[in-house]
């Protein structure tokens, strides 16, 4: 593997583990005003992006978990009124999981605070820095997320 790969993979992952740490999700929540674990934030701001009830299956599949784990975030999220369950337009047997008003407030602004973080580490950096960042991220995210599906 070449250095710059090296490198690159290294940065990646120091960015990952700084906002995975326990602490990090902490701040996120407390500014946020909300007390909720970590996959139902992620459950709720996966929701919020796709603009639509998703079947459980299609949210651990944008998650790259096992829908058991959904399941068990989406009823603690139900309890707590901030999903709800819809009838699927496509097949009335089956359900999607929606967003309440609720849950779409507190998706949208743990989504506000992640993004003022960014904007914040990123205040100094010209213009076309943060665009160039922008197409990178995106275009990663869609080839790492290809190439390991095809790797089941």
């Amino acid at each position: 593997m070449d250095e710059d790969l090296n490198r690159t993979v290294s940065a990646f992952r120091k960015v990952v583990a700084t906002l995975k740490r326990g602490k990090t999700h902490e701040r996120l929540t407390e500014a946020a005003g909300v007390r909720l674990d970590r996959p139902d934030v992620e459950i709720l701001v996966h929701l919020l992006d796709a603009d639509e009830p998703r079947r459980i299956g299609a949210i651990a599949e944008g998650l790259q978990v096992e829908s058991p784990h959904v399941t068990r975030h989406v009823a603690a999220l139900e309890q707590r009124a901030l999903v709800e369950r819809v009838r699927d337009p496509d097949d009335g047997r089956a359900w999607r999981i929606a967003l309440t008003e609720e849950g779409a407030e507190v998706a949208g602004r743990c989504r506000q605070v992640t993004s003022q973080w960014f904007e914040s580490a990123l205040a100094d950096w010209p213009a076309a820095d943060r665009a160039e960042l922008t197409r990178l991220m995106e275009k990663l995210s869609d080839d790492v997320s290809a190439h390991l599906k095809s790797l089941r």
